[in-house]
């Protein structure tokens, strides 16, 4: 070949090269871009997460030192059960007001404003998640509030359930352990009229306070009671209000009106009659009794915040204070709480937690996750909140010399009658729900007792309760879930229930 050919040769044959060789980068390129994006059967669905552990309590109306209690084994024994927790949760039952904030004008019952020295006694407990919402906690008003959650936040505590505004309110909070991130939502639907948060608008400032669960209540009656109130109605010229027009949120009630017929959208025959500014909707029914629903717009805000949580933990727990029953059994919650408690669930929580009648309730378990429709009370002072306005000791018909104790006496008649004369409210469970690969996986009820019967100095604390009587109050609790069909083992006065896997 000549010089000439081979040197053209040459000049053709460089860019073929180069085109062989970028096609064949091209295809390695290709070949890794689709191995990287070709899902790996063996990791797709697994998880890192390890072993959680979550301990929730009831009700904390907390005066006096925990510290101060350490030589007490039965008491240090929870409090060390605390401790292993990954995370602690439980409803603080009152405000932390300073000396400036007034006292609101009829709170319903006990007015409460704790030490912020307490607030670190629950922490040195080991409890690290605080639900804020209930029914105590505008107590002080306003001010109140803004005490209550600077001490919160001076003292580092992740709380959920009030706020400067309703979003505040609503917003989860997030607790980081080294085990996982834990969102609380807390709200509640036993609350005074003042207490609902507001939310900011363009030229107004938002509202403080509590996020709120109302509800709607129907009362059913048969055709001479209706008849009879709109005779009452007409005769007393109460005012009337027209019912309105029902809509596809009702269908659940309405079929229970109904005698639980589905798909009947026709509203039963009903008016509402105010008494003393409280509107109270009759329903013309063959199935007398009371009917009761979340409040459609704060149900879709609350579960909202759920769908949020679920997104940004990897576990999830909403908290109610819901004094609520139904008619008849404070063992028993209302159908808004259980309605509310699954709507929850499906939007994302794990474990669901009510606390606010004192009294145990019964454990669900719904599609995998937990619900206790009641936890009772875990530290329970109500006898030694002071000082009390004028207005509770006016209530007994006590002048302006009457003492503290002369007031908590006139209240209970001497303990013979409400909460020091009912076992019950001094009688609760520790659960300890443990998670494996992100789920609730079972349940530990560790039985605890507050000192009924003693004096009132000495009850209201939490201890371990002996087997004796650990083993009666797991029995009343297996009752109460028996309805839900949720198994409780007893073993030596200690209660487990295993969760099965929900797809």
């Amino acid at each position: 070949m000549s010089d000439a050919r081979r040197s053209e040769f040459g000049r053709t044959t460089v860019p073929v090269r180069a085109a062989v060789a970028l096609l064949t980068l091209s295809l390695g390129f290709i070949t890794a871009i689709c191995l990287l994006a070709w899902p790996l059967p063996a990791q797709e669905h697994k998880t890192s997460l390890p072993e959680f552990n979550l301990s929730l309590e009831g009700d904390a109306m907390i005066v006096t030192s925990a510290t101060a209690r350490q030589t007490d084994p039965r008491f240090m024994g929870i409090v060390n059960a605390l401790h292993k927790a990954d995370a602690a949760v439980l409803n603080v039952e009152g405000t932390f007001a300073g000396r400036e904030a007034y006292p609101v004008y009829d709170s319903g019952g006990t007015w409460v404003a704790s030490d912020p020295e307490r607030l670190k006694d629950l922490q040195w407990m080991g409890i690290n998640l605080f639900s804020m919402a209930n029914n105590h906690v505008l107590d002080y008003g306003g001010a109140g509030l803004f005490d209550t959650l600077r001490v919160l936040r001076q003292n580092h505590a992740v709380f959920a359930g009030i706020g400067e505004t309703l979003g505040e309110a609503r917003a989860p909070g997030y607790l980081t352990t080294p085990h996982g991130r834990v969102a609380l939502i807390s709200c509640a639907s036993t609350f005074s009229a003042e207490a609902p948060a507001g939310e900011a608008r363009p030229g107004m400032r938002g509202r403080p306070g509590v996020s709120v669960l109302r509800h709607l209540t129907r009362y059913r009656v048969d055709a001479q009671t209706f008849e009879a109130l709109g005779k009452m109605r007409e005769y007393l010229k109460l005012d009337n209000t027209t019912v309105r027009p029902p809509t596809q949120a009702d269908a659940p009630n309405l079929a229970a009106s109904n005698g639980g017929k589905q798909g009947q959208m026709n509203s039963p025959k009903s008016e509402k009659l105010t008494f003393d500014g409280t509107g109270l909707t009759f329903e013309l029914s063959d199935n007398v009794g009371t009917t009761t629903s979340p409040d459609p717009r704060d149900l879709a805000q609350i579960t909202h915040a759920i769908r949020d949580a679920r997104e940004m933990a990897d576990y999830v727990v909403t908290y109610i204070h819901a004094h609520e029953q139904t008619p008849g059994s404070d063992e028993i919650p209302a159908q808004f709480v259980v309605q509310f408690a699954h709507e929850a669930v499906d939007a994302g929580t794990d474990v669901f937690a009510a606390s606010g009648p004192h009294v145990l309730r019964g454990i669900e378990i719904y599609k995998g996750k937990v619900i206790f429709y009641n936890l009772g009370n875990f530290i329970f002072e109500n006898d030694l909140v002071v000082p009390q306005p004028t207005d509770l000791y006016e209530t007994f018909g006590l002048d302006f010399n009457a003492l503290p104790s002369e007031l908590f006496d006139a209240r209970t008649d001497h303990d013979r009658r409400n909460w020091p004369s009912e076992p019950r409210d001094w009688e609760s469970v520790i659960p300890d729900v443990v998670f494996r690969d992100g789920r609730p996986a079972a349940v530990t009820l560790t039985p605890i007792t507050m000192g009924y019967g003693e004096m009132r100095p000495e009850r209201g604390y939490p201890r371990l309760a002996d087997t004796g009587k650990g083993t009666q109050i797991l029995e009343r609790l297996q009752k109460l879930s028996q309805p839900y069909g949720t198994n409780i083992v007893i073993k030596d006065g200690i209660g487990t229930i295993t969760i099965p896997s929900h797809p």
